[in-house]
């Protein structure tokens, strides 16, 4: 995993030039690709010999001696072992594209030295990995990779001044990654996707001798996807700013040429969605055990960029929770199933973009307000709206959904407006669990009285659940399917 982030970032940030245009591997092209694979780095630490690159064998050869760069950086708080070089292959390719494959593994310890705070260790291992890619030197990005990991590890340790010991110890079984891109139809831009996945993830945690806690993961898997990325134009507002990083002011040129930059790489994104799903969750501990079987997020961006929506989603089912974190009685009360769904409609990036055209980069103390235009541009008449398409929970005494939407003030906090609608099945069967629950749990008589009310109002659907409409206005009035309440 530290491979792909080394080997990623280092050729992610290469400007890539001569030797990426031709197939030969030369002496000449091992040192434009140094030069280009360097190019980012303060100069000492690009003297250092971090990254050294050889022509080997109709490949480019390039280390990276992590060690080095750790000296360069005056890590002095920790004594490091079994840091050894990475290596990767590069092949140039007659299309101006770049073959890279790496394989390589690592087990990398270290311990902080005396006078540095309490005594504290970690370790960090992978047993193998492999990595291998098509790199595109015109866009500094790559076009497509596949890695895998094999025998993960991560353990610290530390020993306070009593002799105290924490640990935490990390095994995952393996780990894989997999990019693919597409050009997008508009020039220095991408389309991409990201897979991976972790499999049979175990942390331990444990003072002294007790164990404090153990979690177990069957498998941890994730999606992303984006459109329109501006790739070539981040590099440049990237080659930008590391060129004038130590300029307190920018001149009126520059100021220019950095907003032309910035105005190029607009929009950052034409749309983007990723999730995660989590499967076989088990968490035990000295107060009682849980378990999940299946959790899921979502998060997407999409629509014109003047009218973006952002929608957000957190699933679950079979939550299980021992009596010794919930009380027996609220047991069958867990939903054997849950679903959030939320959405911010309308985001108006145009607006912001034009808010960004009018910043004056040379003097940014003379934008103090600009993140309040910003709120004005995304938000123009001062309130934000949030919707819920669903909102539900399932278990064998309830089946409860919502959906609806709500409207807050920017400037008035307290100023809110909403209007939801509540669906119930059984609520009968419902009432009556709570009932008997609250024969040995006082505090639930007041639910059940709530609920016996909330019965009144309802109204039944064609499918039987029982119904109510809430609206509830920016002036603090209440109405339940149309009445009005006090």
């Amino acid at each position: 995993m530290r491979f792909k982030a080394v080997a990623a970032a280092a050729f992610v940030a290469a400007g890539v030039i001569g030797s990426a245009q031709a197939a030969d591997v030369s002496e000449q092209g091992a040192k434009d690709l140094y030069g280009n694979l360097t190019y980012f780095l303060p100069d000492d630490i690009a003297k250092s010999g971090v990254i050294s690159v050889k022509p080997v064998s109709g490949h480019y050869e390039v280390t990276y001696d992590l060690q080095k760069l750790l000296e360069t950086l005056n890590a002095s708080g920790f004594d490091i072992s079994g840091l050894k070089p990475l290596t990767m292959l590069a092949t140039p390719l007659d299309g101006g594209l770049w073959d890279i494959e790496g394989n390589n593994a690592f087990d990398v310890s270290a311990h902080s030295k005396p006078g540095n705070g309490p005594a504290t260790e970690f370790r960090y291992a992978l047993a193998s990995s492999t990595v291998k890619g098509v790199f595109d030197p015109a866009l500094h990005y790559l076009r497509s990779m596949d890695m895998k990991g094999q025998g993960i590890t991560f353990a610290t340790k530390t020993t306070d001044e009593n002799n105290s010991v924490q640990k935490n110890d990390a095994t995952a079984d393996s780990v894989a990654y997999t990019l693919s891109s597409a050009d997008s139809g508009e020039p220095g831009r991408l389309d991409i996707k990201m897979n991976g996945s972790l499999q049979s993830l175990y942390d331990k945690i444990s003072s002294d001798d007790a164990t404090l806690g153990e979690i177990k993961v069957g498998a941890i898997d994730f999606n992303m996807g984006a459109t329109k990325l501006p790739l070539k134009a981040v590099n440049s507002f990237l080659q930008f700013v590391s060129e004038h990083k130590d300029e307190k002011t920018l001149s009126d040129a520059d100021s220019q040429a950095l907003k032309a930059l910035l105005m190029d790489a607009m929009p950052i994104v034409g749309s983007f969605d990723e999730s995660v799903a989590i499967k076989d969750v088990a968490v035990t501990t000295p107060f009682g055990n849980g378990g999940l079987q299946k959790m899921g997020y979502f998060f997407k961006v999409a629509g014109p960029a003047n009218a973006m929506n952002a929608d957000f989603g957190l699933n679950a089912e079979k939550l299980t929770l021992a009596t010794g974190l919930v009380p027996d009685d609220y047991i069958a009360f867990i939903p054997d199933a849950a679903d959030v769904q939320v959405q911010v409609p309308n985001l108006n990036f145009s607006a912001m973009m034009d808010v960004l055209k009018e910043t004056d980069f040379k003097n940014p103390d003379s934008n103090t307000a600009i993140d309040t235009k910003l709120q004005q541009a995304m938000f123009p008449d001062g309130t934000v709206t949030i919707n819920f398409p669903k909102i539900s929970a399932t278990s064998d005494l309830y089946d409860i959904e919502a959906s609806g939407s709500m409207r807050g003030w920017l400037n008035e906090k307290d100023r809110v407006s909403m209007k939801m609608t509540v669906f119930a099945r059984d609520l009968d069967k419902t009432i009556a669990a709570i009932q008997e629950a609250a024969k040995t749990k006082t505090d639930l008589s007041q639910l059940s009285f709530g609920l016996m009310m909330a019965k009144g109002f309802a109204k039944t659907d064609a499918d039987g659940r029982s119904r109510w409409d809430i609206d509830l206005s920016d002036d603090g009035h209440v109405s339940v399917n149309g009445q009005v309440m006090k």
